[in-house]
């Protein structure tokens, strides 16, 4: 039920999670070599990591906000006031 350009979206989403999921698996990688690896260095993967989740659940909220709003509008059903008042026109 994805746009074309919806999908494009969440397959660049994606391919940054995997970018984020590599970098991780080096940092545990390093951790199970025993090579000293602390906390403080890993703080960039791990914030790295919330900013693409919390990236694709914007995304994948608005995509799925916006396609529940055309459905509804197409059968004619009222939209909650909280969301007719933010949806675009």
């Amino acid at each position: 039920a994805l746009s074309a350009e919806n999908t494009r979206a969440v397959v660049a989403l994606a391919s940054q999670v995997r970018m984020v999921g590599r970098n991780l698996a080096q940092v545990l990688k390093a951790i199970h070599r025993g090579q000293a690896v602390r906390i403080e260095d890993t703080e960039p993967v791990w914030r790295g990591l919330h900013d693409i989740v919390s990236a694709i659940n914007d995304e994948l909220t608005e995509m799925t906000v916006a396609y529940g709003s055309k459905l509804r509008r197409e059968a004619k059903l009222t939209l909650p006031a909280d969301l007719a008042e933010s949806e675009p026109a």
